[in-house]
């Protein structure tokens, strides 16, 4: 009797000719190959989980370029380097605080229930767990870069090494570790549902920036003295947009691949991603018409992005276990939630240009209270949410555990926070300079600008191109790439001569103790010169509310 095995991975068949052999031997020589196959699966299974996990970590470190564009948009022109090397810097600080100890608090062996307690600077670290590595580096930068777009504009360059240091290497490394690592106080007790970080990643991030924006202060122009909020937007919709869409194909992979393998049966990968996607679309269309019918206000595009960006954040807690239609809920819930906070910040005058507290901190905070009202799917009767079993005590407990680490991240964040802005509000060296801050710190953090002015050469601005002298007028060099610089025309006496800038870009009232002295000057000089020339002088007056004479 001759019997032909087809071996896993072997173009070749194996021909065992079993003639004179014994029962017990062939019995013997089956089983042994039985277990060679098994043993052949489980490493294919386990290279494929590795593989997805390493490619889905990549898609994700992909956000960080979302983070960029999106906070270059929304900030102006004069800081888009600065806030571009800062979301570089936050990849390779991270990087380095992570490998350094950022990795051993977390998922080191050997620790307790608050921290890990070995593995620091991937010291005995397998090889087989690199891919885990790298996957959760990616959720600690991003946490990172949070507090970055929050504090945008007036952060000192030291001061953004140090807090990105610590928040990647220090406050998010032991967040994770109660909630994902099995010896996580959160994680034993089985009863708190974080699949990929509303609490862990987004809340935490959120905590941390609206204490940086407390103690950084808003950027000069941003309030008036009497409350009233004086906008300013970004230099460009089209970059802040760019960014946004990268973050929404990232969010995909950020919430699809918390599963961490997809080669075993149950994996929810597919159920994940879709949920993620309609939260974000309800998420979207609550904000946008929120916006409009109940504000008056017309139909924004980036308070739209903000709301789909933060329905994605509320979904990261329970993707895994919402049916479509609790993930269109909780999306919409998401976008009610980015509309409390977002306006709870402007009456708190909290400046954030990029309402990352609001996206992240108010999306993390709804993701985890839904959870344990929706979660259905893979649950057992008596384990579901509590529109469904709610006479059991299992959705809860859930709700309990939910609060109480919701409340532990943000307390934990809170303090290293305040602690550390505290600490370089005191020394002096968190904020930069109101000249720094007027000028823009490409130029003088940097020695490069975003747009530079001698970079603006085109034949169509050009006023001698033939044709009339309305052609030539209307064909002149727009306001923002004048030799003014800012967009305006500033007199002697600080007026701005024309709509081209905004107040706040004015130096007059940027620097008003200078300002002040220019200006009396420069009047002096005018009611001189005033008779002369047969013409009045004109009042001098400050444009922006914010700087109004009291």
């Amino acid at each position: 009797v001759k019997i032909i095995i087809t071996m896993a991975g072997n173009d070749a068949d194996t021909v065992l000719d079993f003639r004179g052999w014994d029962s017990e031997k062939k019995l013997e020589v089956l089983y042994n190959n039985s277990l060679v196959e098994e043993m052949k699966l489980e490493i294919l299974m386990n290279n494929t989980d590795q593989f997805f996990l390493i490619v889905i970590a990549i898609i994700v470190f992909f956000i960080q370029c979302g983070f960029a564009f999106l906070e270059a948009g929304s900030v102006r022109s004069k800081n888009t380097v600065n806030i571009l090397i800062k979301n570089m810097l936050d990849a390779f600080i991270g990087g380095v605080s992570y490998w350094a100890i950022g990795w051993g608090l977390a998922y080191g062996e050997g620790g307790n229930s608050f921290c890990g307690g070995s593995q620091f600077f991937n010291f005995q670290l397998d090889y087989g767990l690199y891919p885990k590595w790298f996957f959760q580096f990616v959720f600690a930068a991003t946490a990172a870069t949070i507090v970055s777009g929050a504090i945008a504009e007036r952060c000192q360059f030291f001061a953004y090494f140090a807090y990105s240091i610590i928040i990647t290497g220090w406050v998010y490394p032991p967040v994770s570790h109660w909630a994902w690592d099995g010896a996580g106080w959160l994680a034993q007790t089985g009863y708190y549902y974080d699949f990929a970080g509303s609490g862990v990643v987004h809340l935490m991030g959120g905590s941390c920036a609206v204490v940086g924006c407390y103690f950084m202060g808003p950027r000069r122009g941003r309030f008036g003295k009497k409350g009233n909020t004086i906008d300013m937007p970004g230099h460009s919709v089209p970059l802040a947009g760019l960014g946004g869409f990268i973050l929404i194909f990232g969010f995909l992979a950020f919430n699809g691949g918390s599963q961490a393998q997809i080669a075993h049966e149950g994996d929810v990968v597919a159920l994940a991603i879709v949920n993620t996607i309609l939260g974000g679309s309800t998420g979207g269309l609550a904000v946008l018409f929120i916006n409009k019918f109940m504000f008056k206000q017309p139909w924004s595009f980036l308070m739209c992005l903000n709301g789909a960006l933060t329905g994605m954040v509320s979904l990261c807690a329970g993707c895994n276990f919402y049916e479509p239609w609790a993930a269109l809920i909780v999306g919409v819930l998401g976008g009610v939630g980015f509309m409390i906070v977002h306006f709870s910040m402007l009456r708190l005058k909290l400046d954030d240009p990029l309402d990352a507290v609001a996206v992240h901190g108010g999306g993390g905070l709804v993701g985890i209270l839904t959870v344990p009202w929706f979660m259905y799917v893979g649950l057992k009767p008596g384990e579901r949410g509590i529109f469904w079993d709610g006479h059991t005590n299992i959705p809860w407990l859930v709700l309990g555990y939910n609060i109480a680490g919701g409340l532990c991240i943000m307390l934990w964040s809170a303090f290293w926070s305040a602690f550390l802005f505290g600490t370089l509000y005191y020394l002096q060296m968190l904020r930069v300079s109101t000249d720094d801050e007027f000028k823009g710190m490409d130029l003088i953090k940097h020695g490069e600008s975003a747009y530079p002015a001698a970079a603006w050469v085109e034949y169509q601005y050009s006023k001698g191109v033939t044709g009339t002298q309305d052609h030539n007028r209307n064909n002149a060099v727009p306001a923002n790439m004048s030799g003014h610089g800012l967009g305006a025309t500033i007199t002697m006496s600080g007026i701005k001569e024309d709509q081209g800038g905004e107040a706040f870009n004015n130096p007059f009232e940027m620097v008003p103790t200078t300002g002040k002295m220019f200006k009396q000057m420069s009047s002096t000089f005018l009611s001189v010169t005033a008779s002369q020339e047969g013409g009045g002088t004109q009042a001098c007056q400050e444009d922006n509310k914010g700087y109004e004479e009291e």
